[in-house]
């Protein structure tokens, strides 16, 4: 029998989806080598009893949300986080650090009945036994992974920072050059576009394990002349501050 694969999508942009389907033919032929057990976003097929593998993507953030993903970890052999939102909280973790009382009111004109829990990741809310972290997620490492667990092996992202693909790609240090670029402590795996673009890394892709944090602050503010204020917000913008 063909293991069952489910793809659930939570609160977010979906666009690791989106780079899912970039795979193109590679794709398809994923798809002959599996059952789809639930996959909403391109057909609405009738759920199973168990999943092999269960992908999902975004934060639980409603009620329904958390239940929904609850049962999915259930029902799941394995469970993959993939993207920021996923793995780190993405960008809606923002409002964990604001006043989300005068944020709820800006948004919406009648907030009865409306869920503003704190955002958190989903290996805050269930046991997730492997994370593929980005924003969007890099479609090549997705199914490198993806494949690896369909042959029965044990996938690892190796601990290693985005400042290390700059330097094989020869892009220059954007932060010797006074830009707030986040590349020596944020996890590796994107071919860091960014920095090739000259676009500092933000570290939508969540921090490295045992990093100095304290070393990169003062880097920061004597490279890039941030404040502490700058600072933490540069760290929130995908959800790295409560990584960290």
């Amino acid at each position: 029998m063909k293991p069952v694969v489910s793809i659930l999508s939570l609160t977010c942009c979906e666009g690791c989806q989106v780079s899912i389907f970039d795979l193109g033919e590679r794709f398809l032929e994923f798809l002959t080598k599996v059952d789809i057990g639930d996959f909403r976003l391109i057909e609405d097929i009738p759920d199973v009893d168990k999943y092999d593998i269960a992908i999902v993507e975004g934060t639980a953030i409603t009620k329904e949300q958390v239940k929904r993903l609850k049962t999915v970890r259930k029902k799941s052999k394995i469970l993959i986080a993939i993207g920021s939102c996923a793995c780190i909280g993405g960008v809606q973790e923002i409002k964990n650090y604001r006043n989300k009382k005068d944020l709820i009111r800006y948004v919406y004109s009648n907030i009865r009945g409306i869920d503003n829990p704190n955002i958190k990741s989903i290996k805050e809310m269930v046991k997730v036994d492997l994370e593929i972290p980005g924003c969007p997620i890099n479609k090549e490492e997705f199914f490198r992974i993806i494949n690896e667990f369909l042959d029965g092996k044990k996938p690892v992202i190796e601990q290693k920072p985005v400042c290390e693909e700059c330097v094989r790609k020869n892009n220059k240090c954007l932060l010797l050059l006074g830009k707030p670029c986040l590349g020596s402590i944020t996890l590796a795996g994107c071919n860091a576009p960014c920095p090739a673009s000259d676009f500092p890394c933000d570290g939508c892709r969540g921090p490295l394990k045992n990093i100095n944090l304290n070393a990169i602050k003062k880097a920061l503010k004597i490279k890039a002349r941030l404040s502490d204020s700058d600072i933490e917000l540069l760290l929130e913008r995908f959800g790295k501050r409560n990584e960290l």
